[in-house]
């Protein structure tokens, strides 16, 4: 896969639907994170060429503008994250799943190499399992969080914790 085609691919694995949006700086940084090195100048050039064939837009109504889904981007659209061979790219996690729904970590979740470990707990089993690492799998767990908690890695529960917090914030109104 060549450089290019990959680090677009990967910008579009991170950019967010509305109202959320994110700046290029914060793309530069999670590309490197990746071991990306590209100038923000590209990444700029990048979303403009993205935005004349995926349904994204840049909100520029405040410094630093922002990019995003469109509004009327398909709510299924999702971009699998990429890896070398083209499939989905895998995390490794950590999770405490209540023992009544261990069925969700490998129906829902899709979850890969399961070991299932037995602290003593009566109503909880520790899963370490590899999953997707995509928005949808993301979007699983938030929607299993009173049944699943995210042990590790950490970047993963608190990306979970900052979107539960939104949630609740958008409902306690």
């Amino acid at each position: 896969m060549s450089a290019t085609i990959l680090r677009q691919w990967l910008v579009l694995t991170m950019l967010p639907r509305p109202p959320r949006r994110i700046d290029t700086g914060s793309i530069e940084a999670r590309l490197r994170e990746r071991g990306i090195e590209v100038h923000r100048r590209t990444i700029q050039r990048d979303l403009l060429e993205l935005a004349e064939v995926f349904p994204i837009v840049a909100d520029e109504r405040a410094r630093p503008y922002g990019w995003r889904w469109s509004d009327d981007a398909e709510p299924g659209f999702d971009v699998p994250a990429p890896n070398r061979m083209g499939r989905a790219s895998e995390i490794e996690v950590s999770l405490r799943v209540r023992r009544t729904a261990l069925h969700i970590v490998s129906s829902r979740l899709g979850a890969r190499r399961t070991r299932i470990s037995d602290d003593g707990d009566p109503l909880f089993a520790i899963v370490s399992a590899a999953i997707d690492d995509s928005s949808l799998t993301r979007r699983r767990l938030l929607a299993h969080a009173d049944e699943i908690e995210i042990v590790a890695p950490l970047t993963l529960r608190r990306e979970i914790a900052d979107r539960a917090r939104r949630v609740l914030a958008l409902h306690a109104r």
